[in-house]
């Protein structure tokens, strides 16, 4: 039988689980950047490796939906890692994926009670604001959109040379606007009182505001699908109220919104704007369509090429140009394959996304069941279900590739789901 760390040596599991929370803080900024630090990199591996290891006796794993299909997940990351020719690419895919698994790791020993959750969500949101912020303040030449083009309050020189693209700004911002609005509307217990909602609601207002300066349409057309599953699945759940009379009249409201609008352009108009994108629209060009289009054949092609294993964590910016004859100039710097499910298969193969997949479907059913049996929970749990729907919708034409940086918002998002259910559901409880 799985016991939770207070079943066994109450007083030393805290202690270890208080270690590890240090050791994984301190440890942070050199998996988010291993190749300016190579040897502290390595020793921050080695640092939380050991600590596993010697706590393993103290800190009992809690049995959760996700264990198993972790271990399978951890076998596919070890196959992309071993089978990529590019080590230099690589790296740092690979200790933001160990990142990610030593932050769920951490949620579910740690989080033991509401309280405990309530300030993870507070440490999620504002890692998700801080990256949004940095990363639209390191943005240069935003011209997809001329109305938006001039205007940017968050522009700064000083975190001009940090990188990144408008698109990772949008992808980021649909796992946790999300559980923003969810919050804003139906605050859990602890978040009810009014100063703590305005600053929900002033949150959501600007990651809204940065998401539109972004210029990400993906992002735009992901978080939105994400907001509106949020009415729907709140209509589902609600008790019959007014409350549910207005949502069900909202999401019924969008949805005949959006197939008037589809009749009012028109099907064939539609496919012409696929088959033909134009250059020039009220929101921006609609050529990077074309890009896409070249990009996904060779994509699939490398996947029939490379099923069992792809070709390598986070190698795809090197081994596509170097194996398939892309119609692009060499100056275009292809980093991924513009579709997360092809670009999982590309870095893990098809054994890894098959994984990823099920994690993901274990993941929407752990919290739709912790949102049917926990009202107090219910706000975080349909946010975060919605965050994880709304970023694979971004993810049909873009991507949050394994190990990026903004990945470690989808691990939290994950971690919470785990510790949730375990709360809700303690694992005495299910093995008796």
């Amino acid at each position: 039988m799985s016991g939770t760390p207070e079943q066994t040596h109450p007083q030393t599991s805290s202690r270890w689980i208080a270690i590890e929370g240090i050791a994984l803080v301190i440890a942070t900024p050199f998996l988010f950047f291993p190749e300016f630090l190579p040897f502290a990199t390595l020793a921050a591996l080695l640092a939380l490796g050991i600590l596993w290891l010697a706590s393993i006796k103290t800190i009992v794993l809690p049995a959760t939906p996700f264990n198993l299909i972790l271990v399978f997940w951890g076998i596919a990351l070890m196959v992309g890692i071993m089978v990529s020719a590019d080590p230099a690419d690589t790296l740092p895919k690979a200790t933001g994926a160990i990142l990610g698994l030593a932050v769920w790791r951490f949620l579910v020993i740690s989080l033991q009670n509401a309280r405990h959750v309530s300030l993870a969500v507070v440490v999620l949101l504002l890692t998700g604001i801080a990256l949004s912020f940095l990363g639209i303040a390191s943005l240069d030449g935003l011209t997809k959109i001329p109305v938006l083009a001039n205007f940017n309050p968050f522009q700064s020189t000083l975190f001009s040379g940090l990188g990144g693209h408008i698109n990772q700004v949008g992808g980021l911002i649909c796992l946790f606007l999300p559980l923003l609005v969810s919050m804003s509307i139906f605050p859990p217990p602890e978040f009810r009182r009014v100063a703590p909602r305005a600053i929900l609601i002033t949150a959501t207002l600007l990651v809204t505001l940065i998401l539109i300066l972004s210029q990400s349409r993906s992002g735009w057309i992901g978080s939105a699908f994400g907001c509106f599953l949020l009415l729907v699945l709140w209509a589902l759940i609600s008790p019959d109220s007014r409350h549910r009379r207005i949502l069900r009249l909202a999401a019924s409201a969008f949805v005949i919104s959006m197939f008037v609008g589809i009749v009012w352009i028109g099907p064939s108009r539609i496919l012409d704007l696929w088959l033909n994108p134009p250059r020039e629209t009220t929101i921006g060009t609609l050529t990077t369509l074309n890009y896409r289009k070249v990009l996904w054949p060779w994509a699939v092609e490398a996947v029939n090429d490379f099923p069992f294993t792809g070709i390598g964590l986070g190698a795809f910016r090197q081994v596509i140009p170097r194996i398939y004859p892309l119609s692009m100039g060499p100056d275009v710097d292809i980093s991924h394959a513009h579709n997360i499910f092809l670009q999982t298969a590309l870095d893990v193969g098809l054994p890894g996304l098959i994984v990823y997949l099920a994690l993901l479907f274990v993941a929407l059913a752990v919290g739709w069941r912790v949102a049917r049996h926990d009202n107090d929970f219910r706000p975080i749990s349909i946010g975060l279900v919605c965050g994880l729907v709304a970023v694979h919708i971004f993810g049909l034409v873009d991507a949050q590739v394994i190990g990026s940086k903004p990945g470690i918002i989808l691990w939290f998002s994950l971690g919470l789901l785990a510790a949730m259910n375990k709360i809700v559901f303690p694992p005495a409880q299910s093995d008796s």
